[in-house]
């Protein structure tokens, strides 16, 4: 050392070894040197020999093999080689299957409630991809269907053989353009929620963006949790029961035919029990009415009631719950809500 010091002394009280001082970097990688030959029949050939072979394996349409099943075959063509040699003689010429690229994920919202609360109707909007079966050309359609959690309205479907996100976004200018969504939509000045699973379709970066520039919100069930779309899981139940099993659906016209007439019954002819015994369709009108109010049950869940007299300019029910449920929405002042106007009946 410059000042006197010897390195055994120096390298003592810093803890390290003397090897560690004079080590000295040669630029090459760390272990054995690869070997440069392969045996080949019991002689010695040059590893471009063995690339070349591995060319010749790939180089047909459709052959696309990974570096496991190529040293299977040179094998079989008297090569001596392991894998781990077949895969570094690939990697330095370039002929590894590239990798798959995945795509960002999604900035995802998931559910605040595993039960939407009864807000009004066409505030929080089910989504969901139902198979159904087409019998005579035995291959299965893609039933997507939209799902008012509130009135149990279903607004907008279709049925394809193939469904894709732009699909899905078609469906959602639809949804827009219905009569009564868009007249809440103008009317109270409502934000749609519309909550989905993780499907494929569901959550394509181009159907998000068509959705934040209409202003509708978008929400996501958590991975493996159905119960969390129960509304439109149990349409789907419903949708098995009365239309898939009791029908030999010929081909997709057929199908198409089948279900506007079972969709048109389900929102104006049958009669729900959660509805009050009345058709999303109705239920809807006497929702507006003010006829129709909301409490919570013995086991603190939402549901509907009928009022004693209506009150159209509340459209609620008459208890204090009610009430501010509604102040909640801003359906009316936080003025209707002092305490001695409140009646207990």
């Amino acid at each position: 050392m410059a000042k006197g010091i010897r390195v055994a002394d120096v390298t003592r009280i810093a803890g390290m070894k003397k090897s560690t001082y004079y080590y000295k970097p040669n630029g090459r990688s760390k272990g054995k040197r690869p070997s440069t030959h392969t045996l080949y029949l019991g002689n010695p050939v040059s590893n471009r020999v063995v690339v070349d072979e591995i060319m010749k394996l790939i180089d047909p349409e459709y052959h696309d093999y990974g570096y496991q099943i190529l040293t299977d075959l040179l094998r079989q063509k008297g090569y001596k080689i392991n894998y781990k040699k077949v895969y570094r003689l690939m990697d330095e010429n370039n002929l590894l299957h590239p990798p798959t690229k995945k795509s960002t994920s999604l900035n995802k919202t998931f559910i605040r409630y595993s039960v939407p609360p009864l807000e009004g109707p066409f505030r929080t909007i089910e989504a969901d991809i139902k198979y159904v079966y087409i019998h005579e050309e035995n291959r299965n359609a893609f039933l997507v269907t939209f799902l008012c959690t509130f009135c149990r309205y279903a607004p907008v479907w279709d049925l394809q053989y193939k469904m894709k996100s732009k699909d899905i976004a078609e469906l959602v200018y639809d949804l827009l353009n219905d009569p009564d969504v868009k007249r809440y939509r103008e009317e109270q000045k409502i934000k749609i929620m519309i909550r989905t699973d993780n499907g494929p379709q569901i959550i394509a970066k181009t159907l998000a963006g068509i959705l934040e520039s209409l202003g509708v919100a978008h929400e996501f069930i958590q991975p493996g949790t159905p119960q969390q779309n129960a509304h439109i899981e149990s349409f789907h139940s419903t949708v098995t029961r009365l239309v898939c099993k009791r029908n030999i659906l010929q081909d997709l016209e057929h199908a198409r035919e089948i279900f506007k007439g079972f969709f048109q019954a389900y929102n104006e002819t049958r009669v729900m029990r959660s509805l009050l015994c009345h058709t999303p369709k109705e239920f809807l009108k006497l929702w507006e009415s003010g006829t129709v109010g909301i409490k919570k049950n013995k086991r603190n869940r939402e549901i509907f009631f009928f009022r004693e007299k209506p009150h159209p300019e509340t459209g609620i029910g008459s208890s204090p719950e009610d009430l501010y449920q509604v102040n909640k929405n801003n359906i009316f002042e936080s003025s209707v809500l002092k305490p001695l106007e409140i009646s207990p009946v």
